[in-house]
């Protein structure tokens, strides 16, 4: 299969990419530090952290979480996430992707909608995207999805480099509009 090879990869974006990729260690070190703070606040305003171990009294009212989960290899799949990882001193880093999944469609919605980052599908970029995944991944087979558990508000973020106190405010003012709305 060699004679059908072609080496076509325009010499300018080589040259561009290695320029760019300098830098990449440092910029991950910021984006796992960004994540890792994102998901402990959105963890600590779930229904997930709520369960764990903790009783609630009969006679009180339990917060309005409308987070059901934060799906972050930290909380879901740490021994997993582990045997992979290529850092394995840093236990602290698990990555710049994160789902979530929310109590109610309308919870989803007025999440994703008050979110004033940049929205799409993709990731590794060095600014924060947001999708909702399940509409993008299965549009067309929703129920096919729900059947294995894909839950249609799927929240997923990819993390960028953004001020932490802006990425903070950011998702904190969502959260409060998603509380709000149901």
């Amino acid at each position: 299969m060699m004679s059908a090879y072609v080496d076509d990869y325009y010499t300018p974006d080589a040259i561009k990419m290695e320029i760019n990729s300098r830098d990449f260690a440092s910029r991950v070190r910021i984006i796992n530090a960004n994540a890792r703070v994102l998901c402990s606040f959105l963890r600590s305003r779930s229904l997930s952290f709520a369960n764990e171990g903790r009783t609630i009294a009969s006679d009180s009212v339990p917060p309005p979480f409308v987070i059901k989960e934060v799906f972050y290899p930290k909380y879901i799949t740490p021994n997993n996430y582990n045997m992979c990882r290529r850092d394995r001193e840093q236990n602290d880093n698990f990555g710049a992707l994160f789902s979530l999944t929310f109590i109610s469609q309308l919870a989803s919605e007025a999440f994703y909608n008050a979110l004033p980052c940049a929205k799409g599908p993709s990731l590794g970029t060095n600014f924060t995207l947001v999708c909702p995944y399940t509409i993008l991944a299965h549009y067309n087979e929703l129920e096919w999805a729900a059947q294995y558990g894909v839950e249609e508000g799927i929240v997923r973020v990819s993390v960028g480099m953004e001020d932490i106190e802006t990425l903070m405010e950011w998702f904190r003012r969502s959260l409060d509009v998603a509380e709000a709305a149901v």
